[in-house]
């Protein structure tokens, strides 16, 4: 009886949380492209749960087709911190190797 109230309990607690970090996600990707970043791949780099909780992704961006073979970018991610229903950028994320 009580292994199916902690079931209960855990499932309820993923129908809430799943949609929520969902809507999180469109909004980094949304901050993303409105920052010149096509968004390849969205992951959490940093989460604080809680009441106050907020969630950082990083945002891995599609490199720019340019015909400029001299035009460089160090940006190859961006890391969009998310709190409640406001997703603002934190920083650009610079290339491991340069």
């Amino acid at each position: 009886m009580a292994v199916m109230k902690i079931m209960a309990a855990i499932f309820a607690f993923l129908l809430l949380a799943v949609p929520a970090l969902a809507d999180e996600q469109m909004q980094a990707r949304e901050i993303a492209r409105l920052n010149n970043c096509d968004p390849k791949k969205i992951s959490i780099y940093q989460q604080r749960p809680g009441a106050d909780g907020n969630t950082i992704y990083q945002v891995d961006c599609t490199p720019a087709k340019t015909l400029d073979t001299t035009a460089t970018s160090s940006a190859t991610a961006l890391l969009i911190g998310c709190d409640g229903d406001l997703c603002t950028l934190r920083q650009p994320v610079a290339e491991a190797g340069k």
